[in-house]
C-alpha cells in the first residue's frame, strides 16, 4: 500500500509540474511563419478558412528576424507559372501589438491574439471615416 501511495504522489507531482510549466508563456515571435488560414469576424464570430495556393505555388511565409527585420515571402500565379517574390521590411512589437512596415508607405499594425511555439494569430482592424470597415485575421504556423 505504501508503494502505491508513493507512486500516486509521484504521478500527481509529475502531472502538476507538467501542467504548470509552459514553453508558450515566453514564445518567441522570431522565426519562419507559414500562412495557414485567414478570415474575419462576423457578428462577433471568428470565421477562418484554409489558405490555399493557386496553381500549386508555394504558400507565403513571414521570416521574422532579430533586430526588427522581416522578410515577406509570397508567390503569384500568372500565365500558368508561379513566381516567387520577397518584400523586405521592419517589425516592432509593443505588448500585444505588432507593426510591419514595408518601405515608406505600407505599414500595418495588428493585435496578437495567439502566440505560442506553433501558432501566431494576428487581427488587423481597418477603419474608414473613424468606423471599422474591415477586420482581417491571419493565422500562421511555425515553419
Amino acid at each position: 500500500m505504501k508503494k502505491l501511495s508513493i507512486f500516486f504522489v509521484s504521478v500527481l507531482a509529475l502531472g502538476l509540474s507538467v501542467a504548470c510549466s509552459s514553453d508558450d508563456d515566453n514564445a518567441s515571435i522570431e522565426g519562419k511563419w507559414e500562412a495557414y488560414q485567414d478570415g474575419t469576424i462576423v457578428n462577433g464570430k471568428e470565421t477562418l478558412a484554409p489558405i490555399t495556393s493557386e496553381g500549386g505555388c508555394s504558400k507565403g511565409f513571414l521570416e521574422i528576424q532579430a533586430g526588427g527585420k522581416v522578410i515577406d515571402h509570397y508567390s503569384s500565379y500568372s500565365n500558368s507559372k508561379c513566381e516567387d517574390h520577397t518584400d523586405n521590411g521592419t517589425w516592432t512589437r509593443t505588448d500585444n501589438k505588432i507593426t510591419f512596415q514595408y518601405g515608406d508607405d505600407s505599414q500595418d499594425t495588428g493585435e496578437i491574439l495567439v502566440l505560442d511555439k506553433n501558432t501566431l494569430k494576428i487581427k488587423y482592424t481597418y477603419t474608414y471615416n473613424n468606423e471599422v470597415s474591415e477586420i482581417y485575421i491571419i493565422e500562421l504556423k511555425r515553419k
